[in-house]
């Protein structure tokens, strides 16, 4: 009897890998290093099945693999590697099964006579070594072989699955629309080339517990968002950070109507930044906590109305951004309240406060527009506004130098599905294209703002994102069960917790989920790809995405710890143990951007910090 082999290759992952010494520290990151252990993930670059009954039909763009005794059904696949740097420690081949009826193939190598497109059970190529049988296969899980014998460095891996018994399995193959579930071949190898490309800064660099947000501006001073401590700077050429709180000037809090602060208690807590021209930043707050079993800072203004008390200032004024330039003796703040006074607003007369928690800000220098993507949904701000001068009593976008809001939300049931609510929340993804539109993703659903598009006209573009006849750029990149107009129920609902954005030079977007991975949309907002399982962590938990302009890769961090991904087209490249201090390894990278101030790359990230390792800002000048 006769065997054919399917090979499909798209492409390598890699991870560099290894340990610190005991008791080095995040500050003493790249000093003494052990030996690295490097692993790279290589999808095939062909497959495809032969099948005894059609003995000259080619099944090579097929979205299966199968196995079969009985009906004669072989499996090929072919990998290409590259990058391998050391001594091959293991290699596995790793599918993902859809059905199973007994046990899994036994793997062989084979030659490179065949091509997907050509590969039949009649010109099928002779196995040849082989490698391991896999005994009883589940269906819906990964399936691995060690093929180890079968990788010695860098080159052309050819590989047959031949049936072990009668029984059929079945296994998704590179054509599956799916990336997450493609073939995979995993090559560990040992390496004693320590890397040096990274330079960190911690607490004892004046650096904050707890690292939230990091960013440059265009004279390459590095700010860091430090949570309840405040606003940290690195000016460039220095190794110490400057620090600065409420006393220097930060106003996380807005403007009452008079132009009065607000009465009560302030309460300070950077979670973002993004850096402007030299010298400058723009600084994102978290709105104030409530007291027990009182409204937060987005419902206080409405619910403290609707109970027929007072709001409390201190709580629904809270929060908002500030413009931080450096001076010789301190710093200048400048204020933007994100809130919209009475009479501007048709169905809310009173005026509106929804967005005081800034979880992402970018700047766009191009159209002088500084964005913020907050809790409820985006705003709006004038990068180079001079600051607040509305007359007592009255307000007006010119004078507060802010639009807001702006939501791609939709109508879904409540939990117990007994009416509809309003579903939108937690813009994360921000990241703004080269005519100047911007994408923003949220909990919910995802848009891209035609800023740009409408010749900056704001409230153009929010009808093209809120507009029922704009269905089309409301993106629900992982499909709910239902799509609009249907409103969905709790149980039909897929989140999408989009966690950032990074727009390409292409005008393609990738988009990271807290829960879900990354996809890459095209510019139109159709999904293009997506990963998870090849992410450092396993699962695709992402806290975190950041273009690299000079090799169009992109970085995502893991919001559970794991280190870091990079994906170089159909590469992923994974910085973990060996390459990150062991206690980085635990934490959150909250945020990642790209110092754009020179040639050379220079990447930031933030490593949040736990309750028993402090924060740190890593920088990376790598390949």
């Amino acid at each position: 009897m006769k065997w054919a082999m399917c090979a499909a290759a798209v492409g390598a992952l890699a991870s560099c890998g290894g340990e610190l010494n005991a008791g080095d520290s995040a500050d003493r990151l790249g000093q003494e290093r052990q030996e690295l252990t490097q692993t790279l993930v290589f999808s095939p670059v062909a497959d495809a099945r032969v099948e005894g009954s059609h003995p000259d039909q080619n099944f090579g763009s097929s979205s299966v693999l199968k196995s079969d005794g009985a009906q004669h059904y072989a499996s090929f696949l072919r990998f290409q590697l590259s990058g391998l740097s050391g001594t091959v420690a293991s290699a596995k081949l790793r599918l993902y099964a859809t059905y199973s009826n007994g046990n899994g193939p036994a793997v062989y190598t084979t030659s490179s006579s065949w091509e997907e497109s050509t590969v039949t059970y009649n010109n099928q190529p002779a196995p040849q070594t082989l490698l391991l049988t896999a005994g009883p296969v589940t269906g819906n899980t990964w399936v691995e072989w060690d093929v180890t014998a079968a990788v010695t460095g860098n080159g052309t891996v050819n590989l047959a699955l031949l049936p072990a018994d009668r029984y059929s399995t079945v296994y998704y193959s590179r054509n599956n629309a799916d990336t997450s579930v493609r073939p995979q071949l995993v090559v560990t190898v040992n390496s004693s080339t320590p890397p040096s490309d990274w330079t960190f800064y911690g607490t004892a660099q004046g650096g904050p517990r707890y690292v939230y947000g990091v960013s440059a501006d265009a004279g390459g001073n590095i700010w860091v968002a430090g949570g309840e401590e405040g606003l940290f700077v690195l000016q460039q050429g220095q190794t110490q950070l400057r620090h600065f709180t409420m006393a220097d000037g930060l106003r996380p809090y807005g403007y009452m109507l008079d132009g009065s602060a607000p009465s009560g208690v302030k309460y300070l807590k950077v979670i973002s930044v993004a850096g402007g021209p030299a010298g400058v930043a723009f600084v994102g707050y978290e709105g104030k906590p409530p007291a027990t079993g009182m409204p937060t800072c987005e419902d206080e203004w409405d619910q403290a109305y609707a109970a027929g008390r007072t709001p409390d200032a201190s709580v629904y004024k809270s929060g908002d951004a500030d413009r931080v330039t450096l001076t010789a003796t301190g710093i200048q703040v400048v204020h933007y309240d994100l809130s919209t006074g009475p009479n501007k607003v048709a169905a809310e007369p009173r005026g509106r406060e929804k967005i005081c928690n800034i979880l992402r800000i970018a700047y766009d220098p191009r159209t002088k527009s500084v964005w913020f993507g907050g809790n409820h949904g985006f705003a709006w701000g004038r990068a180079d506004f001079p600051g607040y001068s509305c007359a007592p009593g009255t307000w007006d976008y010119g004078c507060a130098g802010v639009m807001e809001h702006v939501h791609p939300a939709i109508n879904g049931y409540n939990s117990d599905g007994t009416h509809l609510v309003l579903l939108t929340d937690a813009y994360y993804g921000v990241s703004v294209a080269s005519n100047g539109d911007v994408w923003f993703g949220g909990a919910i659903r995802s848009t891209r703002f035609r800023y740009g598009t409408d010749g900056n006209n704001y409230w153009q573009a929010q009808t093209e994102t809120e507009g029922s006849s704009y269905a089309w750029n409301r993106y629900d990149i992982w499909p709910d069960a239902v799509a609009e107009p249907t409103p969905p129920t709790r149980a039909q609902r897929v989140d999408d917790n989009v966690s950032g954005m990074a727009v390409m030079s292409d005008q393609s977007v990738w988009v990271g989920s807290f829960g879900r991975g990354l996809a890459q949309l095209s510019s139109s907002g159709q999904r293009l790809r997506t990963l998870s399982t090849e992410l450092i962590d396993g699962h695709g938990y992402v806290s975190s995405v950041a273009g690299d302009p000079l090799d169009e890769s992109v970085w995502a961090g893991t919001a559970w710890g794991g280190g870091l991904s990079r994906v170089r087209g159909s590469t992923v490249q994974k910085y973990g143990s060996g390459v990150l201090p062991n206690a980085l390894l635990y934490m959150r990278v909250s945020d990642i951007q790209v110092d754009r101030s020179g040639p050379s790359r220079r990447m930031l990230f933030a490593f949040q910090g736990t309750d028993s390792s402090p924060g740190v800002i890593g920088v990376y000048t790598g390949q």
